[in-house]
């Protein structure tokens, strides 16, 4: 318990670092680029100023949810997660280490694998209480071996999709990974405004970069040595335009696994399901559009903005049952 509030404590550390270095890019545009287009065209001016501003806003929004929001922990939905009870039959797929064994459970199974951080011992024989427990929750997952995933650490069953997270010491919903710079992890309730965060990063670092790229091409075009020339909105630039190119690659990446209903941890996990017949399926994958749903919502106006519009309680999932039908027969 220490440790987690020791890491929890230093943690706020890349935080305030990333805040310091937005603040001092935005306070850079005003101090050295805004004032030199604005004096060559107004509109233009207008037209940055608000581009900046308003990609400064929601990006920061945006960070302040990741890094506030709880990403989903099953213990706080424990009447959600029990309400997914049930005894109608279900086909429980095995990982894709497991040589695809399909094993025939009941919907009151649970599962309980051994995650990246290995939060759970596959090889770890539960006590009756643990079953029993397991039984209580309706998964279509389960540990290569075919046993209920079940977390050691926080002593419960665990929903489709969760991992116990070592550093914040709480299993998460649909985790995806954690990340020191928000001091906090990607699940179910954070992973649309990491998404936008990560959007509204590459336009407000692009806008940076391309305003002081015109201060110094202003410069140059008009020799003027009454234009002072500094180097600190240098390094603004060079900075912005870094993270700007890594967070395009780095984006791109997490909207490929948007749209095909992967969460970092599955991409790499080999947690997939695969047909009977040996070929690899993700029963989550809905198709792009109704993945991308999933995580941002019906109502498309709301897209934009880090509020809460996800599908779903973050407990059970649909599946595609055209994949499912496969696995079965």
């Amino acid at each position: 318990m220490f440790r987690h509030k020791l890491y929890r404590a230093l943690g706020t550390l890349p935080v305030f670092f990333t805040l310091g270095l937005l603040i001092w890019s935005l306070c850079g545009y005003f101090k050295f680029a805004a004032p030199y287009i604005f004096e060559r065209s107004t509109v233009l001016g207008t037209f940055w100023t608000l581009m900046v501003m308003g990609s400064f806003t929601l990006l920061l929004w945006s960070y302040a949810v990741c890094v506030a929001r709880n990403p989903g922990n099953p213990s706080l939905r424990r009447n959600t997660v029990l309400s997914h009870g049930g005894s109608t039959p279900f086909i429980r797929i095995a990982s894709s280490n497991s040589e695809s064994t399909i094993r025939q459970r009941s919907n009151s199974d649970a599962d309980s694998d051994s995650d990246s951080d290995g939060d759970s011992d596959s090889e770890t024989t539960l006590t009756e209480e643990q079953l029993r427990q397991t039984q209580l929750i309706h998964t279509v997952t389960v540990k290569e071996n075919g046993e209920p995933r079940f977390c050691l650490k926080c002593n419960a069953p665990k929903p489709d999709r969760t991992h116990h997270c070592s550093s914040c010491g709480i299993c998460v919903l649909k985790m995806d990974h954690h990340c020191p710079w928000l001091n906090n992890c990607v699940g179910f309730n954070t992973h649309k405004a990491f998404l936008l965060f990560l959007a509204y990063t590459v336009i407000y670092t692009f806008c940076i970069s391309i305003t002081i790229l015109v201060y110094y091409a202003i410069h140059l075009m008009y020799l003027d040595i009454t234009i002072p020339l500094y180097v600190e909105p240098l390094f603004i630039m060079m900075l912005a335009g870094s993270f700007s190119v890594c967070l395009i690659g780095f984006g791109g990446f997490h909207a490929y696994l948007l749209l095909n209903n992967l969460t970092t941890i599955e991409s790499y996990e080999s947690n997939k399901f695969r047909y009977a017949q040996g070929n690899s399926a993700n029963l989550f994958d809905l198709g792009s559009k109704r993945n991308f749903l999933q995580v941002f919502g019906n109502s498309w106006p709301h897209w934009f903005v880090p509020t809460r519009t996800s599908l779903g309680d973050g407990v059970k999932y649909p599946i595609n049952f055209e994949a499912y039908n496969l696995t079965v027969h």
